[in-house]
């Protein structure tokens, strides 16, 4: 393209479309296996810059549209965009985007650098000073020169991590990352996730069925239930259309705030705990409870709130 082509309104309005689409849109993705429609006309859209929660029960569809995104299987119908390719154009479309697909795995007597050198040289990713800041980025730059198969779990899978950000993705693409994994190597993943989100400029698509993995990282959901898109959005719209949620009061004078509970038409159940009251309220109610609280002269040490996104979810799965 010259100089002149390249300010064309026409070309000025394609890279402003471009720069503006989605990191990935899926339209109308259908995949059958035999009697089981494990994909059923499902469109969504994950923003880009967006930690993006993909929910859903075991055998609900999550891994199937994963592995179309990835080019492991062809969908029998509909087709996707990333950051603004089309699947229609071929293996191109994936040249932005890096996936973890399972179990992260290795060749388990080379060393971590040894790992990350060999698939950097086949991506054409293999400096050594960006293999380095990614063993550092994810915490085993000082266990680089030892081999994999001294590693824990979690290692293993913050290596996957490592390695699938090795092409420098703009879209990373993680399949139940935590499955396996012990609570601090959950909490690990969590974080290190959070990591990459702030320090990479990648918009990140976790597949999972853990509510509150998702809860705790996620700005924007979709849930699906056997292959049919149930809902999407940012939490916060989510959380806005949720019901009554489940919420624990740590209070000074659980006798006089129990009696005051009782007698609030806010409230829909008050149920006192051994060292908290537990108590059902619409979340939009939550913050005019607590300043009425506060008004009777009622000193609160701790609010939490209790699964929200399960409650939606298992609201959800009731509807269907």
């Amino acid at each position: 393209m010259t100089e002149t082509e390249a300010m064309t309104p026409q070309s000025i309005a394609t890279t402003i479309e471009k720069q503006s689409s989605p990191a990935l849109a899926c339209y109308g993705l259908s995949k059958r296996f035999k009697s089981i429609q494990a994909l059923d006309d499902v469109s969504l859209t994950v923003p880009r810059g967006s930690i993006f929660g993909f929910l859903g029960p075991n055998g609900a569809g999550k891994s199937t549209l994963i592995r179309v995104v990835a080019g492991l299987i062809a969908a029998d119908k509909g087709q996707f965009e990333i950051l603004g390719k089309s699947s229609l154009s071929g293996h191109k479309v994936r040249q932005d985007m890096s996936a973890l697909v399972d179990r992260a795995d290795f060749y388990k007597n080379l060393s971590a650098y040894q790992n990350m050198k060999m698939l950097g040289r086949i991506t054409g990713h293999d400096s050594d000073e960006h293999i380095d800041r990614l063993l550092n980025l994810l915490g085993l730059y000082k266990r680089r020169k030892d081999k994999v198969k001294t590693y824990s779990q979690g290692m293993k899978q913050r290596l996957g991590l490592a390695q699938a950000l090795l092409p420098n993705p703009k879209l990373l693409v993680l399949d139940e990352p935590t499955t396996g994994l012990d609570p601090q190597g959950m909490h690990e993943i969590r974080d290190f996730i959070l990591k990459i989100a702030a320090e990479e400029n990648v918009t990140i698509f976790l597949s999972s069925h853990l509510l509150h993995e998702v809860e705790l990282i996620c700005s924007d959901i979709a849930l699906i239930f056997n292959g049919k898109l149930a809902a999407q959005g940012s939490m916060q719209n989510i959380f806005d259309n949720i019901g009554d949620v489940t919420v624990e009061l740590e209070v000074e004078d659980s006798a006089a705030t129990l009696t005051f509970l009782e007698k609030n038409d806010l409230v829909s159940q008050v149920t006192p705990l051994a060292h908290a009251i537990r108590i059902e309220i619409h979340y939009s109610k939550i913050p005019e409870l607590i300043r009425l609280m506060a008004a009777a002269k009622i000193n609160i040490f701790s609010v939490s709130q209790r699964n929200r996104l399960e409650n939606y979810f298992l609201s959800l799965m009731e509807g269907k």
